[in-house]
């Protein structure tokens, strides 16, 4: 007999599934390239007055749990941070729940927000965590179709069939993991009336919101009158600390029909004490602190951007939309010498040494696509892409 949860056997994780074959190749002295996780740290430095600000806080003996939901300084500076760059007003700190991560806000918004056996609307592609926390929480998560020849923007229509009395929420990723994709803030508001017709929230995660490099991000809450947000961010990309697991659950509640998800999500924060407390310490320093790094790190990762988009536009079997945010692209793989795109990522591993991730990983619609992480620096992305050539 073999013992183990049948609930957590169905998780899947792509972006990390292949690399302890990867770290096998490596020590077996093979050079692997990494472009499958979204780690800006291991490739731009944290600022310093983060950095020092961490250190000073663990010198000065903050080393105990803070509050369950967050130091109120941070959920301050959280609560000015989204009025002023994102448009978000009414935000309090009461209103903000810090978390380890976005992927910790994610579990614990889906067991607040729908019961076992509820629904929950997930972009076609989408971040995996989505689907594994609804399945290990007994939640159906129903997916809606993002369109490549959009965009990779969603299927509003597809959305509206799908609507129903069981579904609780609609999930929303904008700027979009794996697509790239920034939606515009007509298709914003679009999905903002659906879940008002049905008397429900937009779940909205904005963890890229400050990495653009066209068009314009307008978060959710900014665009809602009346309908519920409960909003999804951190610190980890635009502030090179994703080690520090620092992220943030608000609610944007003009009806004040929250109540209960937002105890839900207190609650159980609570269970699980609190996030590191240094961490929080330096977050308010990130925070309130100058910001020319982010300015520095878009202008960088555009140029990786557009180097990225220019060689897989050249490869005569793929097809790629430009990424307008994030640093990722997703580009279609012509697979008539490959079964799958799981075959192809493990075939250009092994022959290669390249390690990116299949496109089947985030959903149906990414099925016949790979996601590339652009953060290394261009000199690596080259010899990456010159392997990739090869390959092909």
């Amino acid at each position: 007999m073999t013992l183990g949860s049948n609930r957590v056997s169905m998780i899947k994780y792509a972006i990390r599934d292949l690399v302890n074959y990867a770290k096998k190749l490596e020590n077996e002295g093979r050079k692997i390239i990494y472009l499958n996780i979204g780690d800006p740290a291991l490739f731009f430095e944290t600022p310093l007055h983060i950095r020092e600000a961490l250190a000073k806080a663990a010198m000065e003996g903050k080393s105990y749990y803070a509050p369950s939901e967050g130091l109120p300084e941070l959920r301050e500076a959280i609560c000015r941070k989204e009025q002023e760059i994102n448009g978000v007003s009414g935000l309090t700190p009461d209103d903000v729940v810090v978390t380890a991560g976005v992927s910790e806000g994610i579990q614990l918004v889906l067991l607040s927000v729908a019961d076992v056996g509820d629904e929950i609307l997930i972009p076609d592609p989408s971040y995996p965590p989505y689907v594994s926390y609804s399945f290990l929480s007994g939640i159906k998560p129903r997916t809606y179709r993002c369109l490549e020849g959009d965009g990779w923007r969603p299927d509003v229509d597809d959305i509206r069939s799908k609507m129903g009395e069981k579904v609780k929420a609609i999930v929303l990723i904008n700027p979009n993991n794996p697509s790239g994709a920034v939606y515009s803030e007509k298709k914003v508001k679009e999905i903002i009336d659906v879940a008002g017709e049905y008397g429900i929230p937009v779940i909205s995660d904005e963890i890229y919101d400050q990495i653009i490099y066209d068009g314009c991000f307008r978060s959710t809450a900014s665009l809602s009158d009346d309908v519920p947000v409960i909003g999804l961010n951190g610190l980890s990309k635009t502030h090179l600390i994703t080690g520090w697991r620092l992220g943030y659950v608000y609610f944007y509640d003009p009806e004040g029909v929250l109540g209960g998800v937002k105890e839900g999500v207190k609650k159980m924060a609570r269970m699980r004490l609190s996030v590191n407390t240094p961490a929080q310490v330096a977050g308010v320093v990130a925070l309130n602190g100058p910001k020319e790094h982010v300015r520095e790190l878009v202008s960088s990762l555009k140029e990786r951007r557009d180097y990225s988009f220019k060689r897989l536009s050249e490869f005569p079997n793929v097809y790629c939309n430009k990424p307008q945010g994030t640093f990722y692209i997703f580009p279609k793989i012509n697979l008539e010498k490959w079964r799958s795109d799981e075959e192809f990522v493990v075939e250009l591993l092994k022959n290669k040494g390249v390690l990116i991730v299949s496109g089947s990983g985030f959903g149906e619609e990414g099925r016949g696509h790979v996601r590339i992480v652009f953060l290394p620096p261009i000199e690596l992305l080259e010899e990456a892409f010159d392997k990739i050539e090869e390959f092909f």
